[in-house]
């Protein structure tokens, strides 16, 4: 098949993908210490505590495996499509429920599907908006849905829509306020902790651990996985307005504007801002060798109510 030249935006939303994983205590355990969770909180640790969950941007874990597809296929319906321009540009988690994962199951199977449901010209490329909805395959409920917006650089933006579809809070834009944040807090990235998040999230793309792969790509060092730092955010919020509670967590929608060094031990600040009691805005800062840099911006996590969300 013919690389296409222009792009042709009804065929692309036409297209869908699916696909089935299976995770274990094993994983959400890792998972959970891999975004710095306490390795003495047994809600986070331990499987057989009452309380025992996984941190609510798990929800995030599934789209990393059926964005590979997605990946795959831009070759096909992006013009001068190559893999290492896409990024992963802006991010929407929603939990249907108060936790990613079926609580009290050793082995979780979820079927999670994908599709295109907008593309937008930009300056020097497109941003590719994909829905990804997943589901217990069990039961066939909805625990979570995704949007992961990834921005494809020098790829023409001809057949592209020129501004993009308003969709509630996927697409909402919050600015980053300018008053002093409400709370403030730091964690040390480590080398350790991004290998085992490659290990627990399934994202073995070398660029998270490899130098010579990451200088091939144009960093300095290899990258910590963007959702990854997004975890570590979203841990942060909770531990700040809502005591830690992890069920309280509804929905985060961020961008994601710049690389986190775990290799070379960086440490992130996430400032903080609660717009009311259940609207939290944030945004994290690495500051390294007086280089301070955003690396999340316009963030927004909302929370449930305090009686809405489940006991652990």
């Amino acid at each position: 098949m013919a690389p296409p030249t222009t792009i042709d935006l009804p065929a692309i939303k036409a297209r869908n993908w699916t696909l089935k994983t299976t995770y274990t205590v094993s994983q959400i355990i890792s998972y959970n210490l891999a975004l710095g969770g306490s390795g003495s909180s047994l809600a986070l640790v331990y499987e057989s505590d009452p309380r025992f969950h996984a941190l609510p941007t798990y929800g995030a874990v599934p789209c990393i495996s059926i964005m590979s597809l997605v990946h795959a296929a831009m070759f096909d319906f992006l013009p001068n499509f190559q893999g290492h321009n896409h990024v992963h540009g802006e991010h929407y988690l929603s939990l249907k429920n108060a936790y990613p994962i079926p609580k009290g199951i050793e082995t979780v199977n979820l079927e999670t599907t994908a599709r295109v449901v907008d593309v937008v010209a930009r300056r020097t490329g497109v941003l590719v908006c994909v829905e990804i909805v997943t589901r217990d395959e069990r039961t066939g409920i909805v625990i979570c849905e995704n949007e992961w917006a990834g921005f494809v650089m020098r790829t023409p933006s001809s057949g592209a829509n020129a501004t993009q579809t308003p969709r509630g809070e996927r697409t909402a834009v919050y600015p980053t306020p300018t008053r002093t944040p409400d709370r403030t807090i730091t964690h040390q990235t480590t080398p350790e902790q991004a290998a085992l998040y490659r290990a627990a999230s399934g994202d073995l793309n070398a660029l998270h651990i490899d130098p010579e792969t990451a200088k091939a790509a144009g960093f300095k060092a290899p990258i910590l996985t963007g959702t990854c730092t997004l975890g570590i955010a979203v841990r942060h919020v909770l531990e700040a307005f809502a005591s830690g509670d992890a069920s309280r967590f509804k929905s985060v929608r961020v961008r994601l504007s710049g690389p986190v060094f775990a290799a070379l031990g960086e440490t992130v600040r996430t400032e903080m801002w609660q717009e009311d009691g259940e609207r939290v805005l944030f945004k994290m800062i690495v500051d390294w060798e007086r280089d301070e840099r955003t690396v999340l911006s316009q963030g927004c996590v909302m929370l449930r109510g305090k009686n809405q969300g489940a006991s652990l």
